[in-house]
């Protein structure tokens, strides 16, 4: 749907959240294409951090949360998620001497975010802010500024800038290893797989229509893939407004699966590589507990065992591939909106900048 605005001088076309999109394989290219030199500085900058605080709201502590397994497994630091109240209600940071803080918004106007980062370079750590408005206020906040090239971002849901932000992450894990004596992460493919994603219309829409009008859905990832589930889960909240709940399916395994009814839509996010085994057991033993398991995955054994699926067939590395499989999941939740007859471009109660302190 091409979404269109109307202003006193007449009726002007707008860009519509499906365009945008459509426009992430761009901005991975482009990422790719221009961010190494930028981003070797700061991997030499975290060469000798001996930890990482990563601070984020919302789609953007998605992304923190998919960095983290990142910088951990590939660069081999130590990396936590920040608590922004501690600094902003509570008076009592943690302390980030001889760590690094890094700040993830795409609009760079969320207050706490700011503060994190500033707390940071006032401890003095390497303070590092990933956003996609370099002249913001935690643009200021921050001694080094990534910018993510997303290009304006107009709709409501964060789409084109989290999977920058996630690329951005894995080109930081990869120069950071490397500036520490480790294996680089190799981003080849990437952008290809990216590509596939986001032409994979019809494969959701009919993904979209097996999930049919459900009020809820059980969203689940393994690994690298649970960030990825967060973000799903979120979008499919913030566009359909379904009740979507995310979990680790190990942590599904612990309480959560009792509340699991017949009938109960289950999307699984996989892939081939470490976790395979089990989400392929996952797959066969919720449908055993008569679940309705649907998926969007690389591995075709778990797509055969899927009501419906949409398969990724792009060579990519099991590191990378929750950035493909986000975008699907982008396609599939305004899907779904539509077919609960609510509009992907308005999404209800939600600003662009949430600033929260």
């Amino acid at each position: 749907m091409v979404l269109y605005r109307k202003y006193r001088s007449g009726i002007i076309r707008a860009m519509s959240l499906r365009d945008e999109i459509k426009q992430q394989p761009a901005v991975v290219r482009r990422l790719l294409d221009e961010g190494w030199p930028e981003v070797r500085g700061l991997g030499r900058a975290l060469a000798r951090v001996e930890h990482v605080t990563l601070v984020a709201r919302g789609s953007s502590d998605n992304a923190a949360t998919y960095g983290k397994y990142l910088l951990e497994s590939i660069a081999g630091i130590v990396t936590a998620l920040a608590a922004p109240s501690l600094v902003t209600r509570y008076n009592a940071p943690p302390s980030y001497v001889r760590g690094a803080v890094i700040g993830i918004s795409q609009s760079g106007a969320s207050p706490d975010v700011a503060a994190v980062v500033a707390e940071g370079r006032r401890a003095g750590a390497v303070t590092i802010a990933f956003t996609n408005r370099p002249d913001s206020a935690l643009g200021r906040s921050a001694e080094h500024v990534f910018a993510l090239r997303a290009g304006v971002e107009r709709e409501v849901a964060a789409t084109k800038t989290f999977t920058a932000t996630c690329v951005a992450l894995a080109l930081l894990a990869s120069t950071t290893a490397e500036a520490r004596g480790r294996s680089a992460l190799s981003l080849a493919g990437l952008a290809d797989a990216v590509s596939e994603a986001a032409e994979t219309d019809a494969s959701v829409e009919r993904l979209a229509r097996a999930i049919g009008r459900a009020p809820t859905v059980i969203v689940l990832g393994r690994g690298y893939l649970y960030p990825a589930a967060l973000e799903a889960a979120l979008k499919i909240k913030e566009l359909a407004r379904i009740w979507a709940e995310p979990y680790s399916s190990a942590d599904f395994a612990h309480g959560p699966r009792t509340l699991l009814r017949r009938g109960t839509p289950v999307l699984l996010l996989t892939s081939r590589g470490a976790t395979e085994a089990e989400s392929r057991s996952l797959a066969s033993s919720l449908a055993r507990r008569g679940a309705r398991v649907y998926a969007v995955t690389n591995d075709e054994r778990i797509a055969e065992r899927a009501r419906e699926a949409v398969l990724l067939k792009a060579p990519l590395s099991e590191t990378l591939v929750p950035i493909s499989l986000v975008v699907v999941a982008q396609l599939l939740a305004v899907a779904l909106a539509r077919r609960h007859g609510r509009d992907p471009e308005r999404p209800a109660g939600l600003a662009k900048v949430t600033r929260t302190c």
